[in-house]
C-alpha cells in the first residue's frame, strides 16, 4: 500500500496572503493608517496590497478538548491594486494613507490609495538620488545631485541646501524632524533642518554606505557598511563607535524602541547592542548557524525582532535570547522585512517574486 504523508505546515502557510510578483521584491511599505502595503520589484513595478482581510485568523482559530489550532485559508487574497509605476527604486509612506515612489529616472512621485500617480514632488530641477519622508513633520527631503531640497506639504515654499563637493547616496530624517543625515560615498553628516549653517557633524566612511537609520528618540543615528561593519553615531556629542567583524555587508539595520537596541544583518545570527549604557552591550539575539542573517525588522511595540536569511528561513526571536519562532522553514531568499505600525502585520518579500503579508494573532506574543 502506498503511504501518502502531509507536508509540514508552517505558520507561514496558515497566516500569510501571498502574492507572486514577476521579479525579486525588493520595497515594503504600509502606508500610514496601516490599510495598504505597498510593493516595489527590482523590475520596477509597483503594487499596493490591501490589508483588510476576510479570513483574519481569529477567525479560523478552533478549541478542541483544549487543544488550540488554526485553520488553513479556504479562499484567495484579495488582488493586487496595479500602478503606472514601472521604474519605482523606493518607496515611503506620505500623507493620508498615500505614498512616495521615487523612480530611476529620478522624479519623486506621489501614489494614492487607489494606485493613482496624483502629482510630482521635488522634481523639477533634476533626477532625484535619494530621499526620505518624516511622517510626523510632513517634511520631504530629496538629494539632487550636490543640493538638498526640503518641502512640507506639496504647496509649501521649497529651501535649498548646497552640500558642497557632498552628493547623498542614502537621506535619513529623524523622528521628529529636526535633523537630517546624509550618507555620500566617502562621508556621514548630519544637519539641522531649522538652519543651514552647514554640516552640525561629519564623518568619513570607511566603506560605501548600504543602510542609514535613526533611533527612535533621534539621539544615535546607525549607518551600515559594504565592508567594516557598523557605524553609530551620537548626534548629541559627535562622538562614533565602530562596531566591525561583521562576516557580510550590513545592507540592513533597525532600531527596537522598546529594547534600545540596534540591529543589524550580515552576521551569522542576529546581531544586536543595547544603547542602555553606551558604548554599546552585544544582546546575542536568536540562535548562531551557518546562515547570514540578510535582512531584520524591529517590531514596533514588543521586544522582538523579525530575520530574513537567504535560505527562506523567518524567525522572530525575542531580543536578548536564543529563544525563536519559525515563521518560514525554506523559500527564496528573504530580500525585505517591515512590520505595520501595530505590529500585528509582518510583511515580507523575497528574491523569488513572493510578496505576503502574515497576520499573527493577537495570542501569539503575549
Amino acid at each position: 500500500m502506498n503511504q501518502q504523508t502531509m507536508p509540514n505546515v508552517t505558520l507561514f502557510d496558515l497566516l500569510a496572503r501571498n502574492w507572486q510578483r514577476q521579479a525579486p521584491v525588493r520595497h515594503l511599505c504600509f502606508n500610514e493608517d496601516d490599510t495598504l502595503l505597498a510593493i516595489g520589484s527590482v523590475d520596477g513595478a509597483v503594487a499596493l496590497a490591501r490589508l483588510g482581510d476576510n479570513e483574519p485568523p481569529e477567525s479560523r482559530i478552533v478549541i478542541d478538548n483544549g487543544q488550540t489550532t488554526i485553520q488553513p485559508r479556504l479562499g484567495k487574497p484579495s488582488p493586487l491594486i496595479s500602478t503606472r509605476i514601472h521604474e519605482g527604486a523606493r518607496l515611503s509612506a506620505h500623507r493620508d494613507g498615500a505614498f512616495l515612489a521615487a523612480t530611476r529616472s529620478g522624479d519623486l512621485l506621489r501614489v494614492d490609495r487607489t494606485g493613482a500617480i496624483v502629482a510630482k514632488v521635488l522634481s523639477d530641477k533634476g533626477p532625484i538620488c535619494a530621499f526620505d519622508h518624516c511622517r510626523a513633520t510632513g517634511l520631504s527631503a530629496a538629494a539632487v545631485s550636490h543640493r538638498l531640497r526640503l518641502q512640507s506639504g506639496e504647496t509649501d515654499t521649497i529651501r535649498e541646501i548646497d552640500l558642497g563637493d557632498r552628493k547623498p547616496a542614502i537621506v535619513s530624517i529623524a523622528g521628529d524632524g529636526r535633523l537630517v543625515a546624509l550618507a555620500c560615498s566617502g562621508s556621514l553628516s548630519v544637519w539641522r533642518i531649522a538652519d543651514d549653517p552647514g554640516p552640525l557633524i561629519e564623518m568619513s566612511l570607511p566603506s560605501s554606505p548600504l543602510s542609514l537609520e535613526w533611533s527612535a528618540d533621534g539621539r544615535w543615528l546607525g549607518c551600515g557598511l559594504q565592508t567594516g561593519g557598523l557605524v553609530l553615531l551620537n548626534a548629541d556629542t559627535g562622538h562614533h563607535i565602530m562596531l566591525g567583524d561583521f562576516p557580510g555587508p550590513v545592507a540592513m539595520l533597525d532600531w527596537s524602541p522598546v529594547a534600545n537596541t540596534v540591529l543589524a544583518s550580515g552576521a551569522y545570527r542576529i546581531a544586536g547592542w543595547s544603547m542602555d549604557a553606551p558604548p554599546p552591550g552585544a544582546r546575542a539575539t536568536g540562535r548562531g548557524g551557518f546562515v547570514m542573517v540578510d535582512a531584520v525588522a524591529a517590531h514596533p511595540v514588543k521586544a522582538l525582532v523579525a530575520a530574513g536569511y537567504p535560505n527562506g528561513r523567518i524567525a522572530i526571536a525575542p531580543i536578548g535570547s536564543p529563544e525563536e519562532l519559525i515563521v518560514r522553514d525554506a523559500g527564496g531568499p528573504v530580500t525585505a522585512l517591515q512590520w505595520s505600525t501595530d505590529g500585528r502585520h509582518l510583511a515580507v518579500g523575497d528574491a523569488l517574486g513572493n510578496a505576503a503579508i502574515v497576520t499573527f494573532p493577537n495570542e501569539i506574543f503575549k
